[in-house]
């Protein structure tokens, strides 16, 4: 009887502690790179020179993350739903500067955000509308005399 009492207060603790250390989740938009969290972490290695390298992490079940500029904070990639692939929207940006926008969650010191779109962060801008400038009319030929 004492062990399921003492089982039920950690339990319980252990769900206090988890749910206290939660953020409010918030839908941000963050600008930074693309990168592979592992190498980052481990090694401080990220940028261009890395995209073979983050690819084959990916491919090989690597979950990427977003380096935000400035701060130097590392958000992890989530899925809305369990099962999804949190890197669908960033994968053809790895190792690229991006604007993310999605919902931020954080505990325990660790970042998330569930990505609702990634652009890059140079990205071309498509012109509001067509061009007002009417077609050139097309010239008259006329038969000339020898």
């Amino acid at each position: 009887m004492e062990r399921m009492v003492t089982s039920s207060v950690v339990f319980g603790m252990v769900a206090l502690g988890i749910a206290g250390g939660v953020m409010a989740q918030e839908t941000k938009t963050l600008q930074g790179e693309i990168v592979d969290p592992a190498s980052y972490l481990k090694d401080g290695r990220h940028g261009l020179e890395m995209e073979d390298e983050t690819y084959e992490a990916v491919d090989g079940g690597q979950t990427l993350a977003l380096l935000e500029n400035g701060t130097g904070n590392l958000y992890l990639l989530l899925g809305e739903e369990a099962g999804e692939d949190p890197n669908e929207l960033a994968y053809d940006y790895v190792n690229t500067e991006v604007t993310v926008t999605g919902i931020v969650y954080e505990r325990g010191g660790l970042r998330g955000i569930v990505a609702t779109s990634i652009e890059p962060l140079n990205a071309p801008q498509a012109p509001s509308e067509p061009s007002a400038v009417p077609p050139a009319p097309e010239p008259v030929l006329e038969p000339v005399d020898d």
